[in-house]
């Protein structure tokens, strides 16, 4: 089985003018969209910045929520959180938040350890513990942990709900402090409590069930969705990352700059080369780049887009979650339209704030060409984001259509939308990304021997 990659990023840099000066304000938004395939990852996320000047902008990171408070005697970007302990994996910390918020610290020599054991040590800390965490505002908005502190250990409903939260249970790849075993008391893992499902058929379609809640065509659809993403080549492509911004009612479009690369498919991995941003190459830019670099230079970036929105819907939901809406008449013939909607805990969706991240439930909705189960565009949209996040919307959809690498036909992202609000205004970022020029790509190796 092929796993999706970890992390499936897309960045914006946005620049709004300030209304007495030419001067621009940097905010950023990243988009991330991570498919969970056999406990693995991907997922959807936003970003949003501080002015440049670093004041906080209305709604903006500074904002304290539910969990956190100023620090007695400190500036304003010293804080402090308490919550629930998720995730280390030694250079970042993940604590959930009592309104389902997570924030994610960074961690350096530093930062100080009082756990519930031999003091100093991030790995006497466990998962669920209740900690307080004192933090820096770093210059772009980042928290720097200076002091993590156990409190108490969880309640039953607490330890329940942090084991649960896709920080925790879909990031434990590096976890490095202890897992926290589940209550005995409190578990629900036993077959006598749980709904049986019907017997697979040989083809891997789940039998036909009189009454069932489902559509007929959704095991089809799911087979053909599994099978593409298996049988996905090693290629390249030409990434064009377009960027707005409007913060009109009446929404303006206003360019905002382009990003574009080469993308490189290779062992469920993607590399990057030949950046430009706005036509220039960026300075001091590596031959070739990761997502980390990409990330680095806060601009425009995207990973995993190759491994489609369709997988990561069909891979958290069961067939009798999704209902058909309609049948649209169009240029590609008559298309079948599916309605569904994902909770939390299936993490399809998670939305970024720089140090603060939400795992939403979202819904959303995907077109298939009935005759060949092919399905040709998938939409997702977050939904109960917590009160307290400096974003209010998030949206992607993406368009797929027929490549040919080499002899052989695929169905690969043609275009996608990444769209986004932040709270209560309509200062919103579209940002879109056209891959084209799909072609077959080969690592070369070449062996010599010595005295040839």
């Amino acid at each position: 089985m092929k796993h999706a990659p970890l992390h499936r990023y897309l960045t914006a840099n946005r620049r709004l003018a300030t209304p007495n000066a030419n001067k621009s304000i940097a905010t950023t938004a990243t988009w991330i969209l991570l498919a969970l395939v056999s406990g693995s990852e991907a997922f959807a996320q936003v970003t949003s910045g501080q002015p440049s000047d670093g004041t906080p902008s209305s709604g903006g990171f500074f904002t304290l929520g539910a969990g956190s408070e100023p620090l007695v005697g400190f500036s304003r970007s010293v804080v402090k959180f308490e919550g629930l302990l998720a995730r280390s994996d030694g250079e970042t910390l993940s604590i959930e938040l009592p309104d389902q918020r997570v924030i994610r610290f960074q961690l350096n020599e530093h930062t100080l350890f009082t756990p519930d054991g031999p003091p100093g040590r991030l790995s006497a800390f466990r998962i669920t513990d209740v900690v307080s965490v004192e933090a820096a505002a770093e210059s772009k908005g980042y928290f720097l942990a200076r002091n993590v502190r156990f409190v108490r250990k969880p309640s039953a409903a607490e330890q329940a709900e942090v084991l649960q939260c896709p920080e925790s249970s879909y990031r434990s790849e590096n976890n490095v402090i202890d897992n926290a075993a589940v209550d005995p008391k409190q578990d629900s893992r036993k077959l006598n409590l749980m709904a049986k499902p019907a017997p697979l058929l040989e083809t891997g379609e789940p039998k036909p069930t009189p009454g069932a809640v489902g559509d007929d065509l959704i095991p089809s659809i799911r087979r053909r969705v599994n099978e593409a993403f298996e049988r996905l080549p090693t290629f390249r492509a030409r990434q064009v990352t377009s960027m707005f911004h409007s913060t009109d009612k009446k929404v303006k479009w206003v360019p905002n700059g382009v990003i574009a690369a080469e993308v490189a498919y290779e062992g469920e991995q993607e590399t990057y080369s030949e950046i430009q941003v706005d036509g220039k190459r960026p300075a001091n830019a590596p031959l070739t780049g990761d997502s980390e670099y990409m990330r680095s230079f806060n601009n425009a970036w995207s990973t995993g887009d190759f491994e489609t929105l369709a997988h990561c819907v069909f891979a958290g939901l069961e067939d009798s979650d999704f209902h058909k809406a309609a049948t649209e008449h169009g240029d590609q013939g008559d298309l079948a339209v599916y309605e569904f909607a994902g909770g939390r805990a299936s993490t399809c969706v998670a939305v970024r704030s720089q140090s603060q991240i939400a795992y939403p439930s979202y819904r959303g909705s995907f077109k298939v060409k009935p005759q060949t189960q092919e399905v040709v565009h998938v939409e997702l949209e977050a939904t109960d984001m917590p009160k307290a996040f400096p974003l209010d919307r998030a949206e992607r959809s993406v368009d797929f259509g027929a490549v040919h690498i080499g002899p052989e036909q695929y169905l690969l992202p043609t275009t996608g939308y990444w769209f986004g609000c932040y709270r209560n205004s309509y200062n919103c970022f579209l940002n879109r990304v056209d891959f084209h020029d799909y072609r077959h790509f080969s690592s070369n190796s070449v062996i010599r021997f010595a005295g040839n």
